[in-house]
């Protein structure tokens, strides 16, 4: 891949759980800023302010949880998200509100890397809008 470094937005309430997507964001070479969200709040505010490339986002959290982030935000105004979670139970919901990939903790590198190198090619290509258009969904 080449072109613009991503800006990357890291959404968990797990302190270590973020740091560990950080860690494996940090041996892609097309990664540029790498932010932090600790909450669903957060989340919302860091994207619609600094509109990231990319989004690693938990499913499960305090008060606003990752499908409430998309919510809030809209789906069409989401960029490329990548669900990651300790639970496979919401994988379908996940792909239902355009997830471009579902990772389960903990996350294997070589997992982390297809997720990555996919969610790329749709920000890419224009995020989620334009991958909902090119499936037809």
């Amino acid at each position: 891949m080449s072109g613009a470094a991503l800006d990357v937005l890291v959404v968990d309430d797990e302190p270590l759980a973020r740091a560990g997507v950080r860690a494996l964001l940090a041996e892609q070479p097309e990664v540029g800023a790498v932010r932090e969200a600790r909450d669903g709040e957060a989340a919302v505010a860091a994207i619609r302010e600094r509109r990231p490339d990319l989004v690693f986002l938990d499913v499960q959290m305090p008060r606003l949880d990752g499908f409430g982030v998309v919510e809030a935000v809209g789906a069409g105004a989401m960029p490329p998200v990548v669900f990651v979670t300790a639970y496979d139970a919401h994988a379908v919901r996940a792909f239902e509100v355009h997830a471009v990939d579902y990772l389960l903790k903990p996350v294997d590198p070589a997992r982390f890397r297809d997720a990555f190198v996919r969610a790329a090619r749709a920000a890419a290509g224009g995020g989620a809008a334009a991958l909902r258009a090119a499936t037809g969904s």
